[in-house]
């Protein structure tokens, strides 16, 4: 088996037949696997799977038990030597799967590579960032995001003044889209699993590059991300509280948000 995708869906009725439709129709040819994981799922996403995709192992957990988790519940069942981590919310283009592991075979240095994503209408997704500090954060939160939306800290974390043109190595980039080198992740899970949802991204570059690895962009391989947003309306949102609970696991587990890798 030459790649496993893994899939996790919550409530993605309406983005996971385009997604599961666009593996099936650019991927031809070549050895992989699906494994979708459904973290109980209350608008009928698993119905569909069932009914439409019958041959797509489905694994249905009995509550939402987060992303990271769900994740490695599919990596338990992944025999590929590569793995694609994929939002439901992605369509793969064509070649970008074949691209990918071609620069992969041809760069052992590297254990993870994030492809270009763009928006449903060709417009550029600023995917990949710089690890955090303070002054990031303080700048990311409202209202001061939405006064200053083009700060000089906000553009140089989302990387916003480089054309995206060329392969890059890069601090981390978002978990809609990550494409792993089984042997990099040695005896480890793909994700720490105490983060339920938020960061788990971050986490894993930043693990990956202590260990030795490289986390490069690769804008030869494009997707589209249609960026399905968790609900974060009022203040004491779910989403907001999550985020909150995993930044603050993140710093105490590194002690710092960007520590030093040497």
């Amino acid at each position: 088996m030459v790649l496993s995708i893994i899939i996790v869906s919550y409530n993605t009725r309406e983005f996971i037949s385009p997604c599961l439709n666009s593996i099936r129709k650019h991927l031809d040819g070549l050895p992989y696997e699906i494994i979708v994981v459904d973290n109980h799922s209350v608008d009928g996403t698993s119905r569909l799977i069932h009914e439409n995709f019958p041959d797509v192992p489905l694994i249905e957990n009995g509550k939402n038990l987060g992303f990271a988790r769900a994740v490695n519940e599919g990596y338990k069942k992944a025999g590929g030597k590569y793995l694609l981590i994929l939002n439901p919310d992605v369509e793969i283009l064509p070649g970008s799967i074949e691209k990918m592991i071609h620069f992969l075979e041809g760069h052992p240095e590297i254990g993870l590579l994030l492809p270009k994503l763009v928006n449903p209408d060709g417009s550029l997704q600023f995917s990949c960032r710089t690890f955090y500090d303070f002054l990031i954060l303080f700048f990311r939160r409202p209202p001061l995001v939405k006064v200053f939306p083009n700060h000089r800290i906000i553009r140089k974390h989302l990387m916003m003044d480089w054309d995206h043109r060329e392969p890059r190595e890069v601090d981390w980039g978002l978990g809609a889209c990550m494409f792993l080198r089984r042997d990099a992740l040695g005896n480890q899970e793909i994700f720490d699993e105490r983060f339920f949802l938020y960061f788990e991204d971050v986490d894993l570059c930043l693990r990956l590059k202590k260990e030795g690895w490289k986390v490069v962009y690769y804008p030869e391989a494009v997707m589209i991300h249609s960026h399905l947003r968790h609900s974060a309306k009022g203040v004491f949102s779910r989403a907001k509280w999550e985020h909150l609970k995993s930044l603050i696991k993140f710093y105490f587990k590194h002690r710092r948000f960007s520590p030093p890798l040497s």
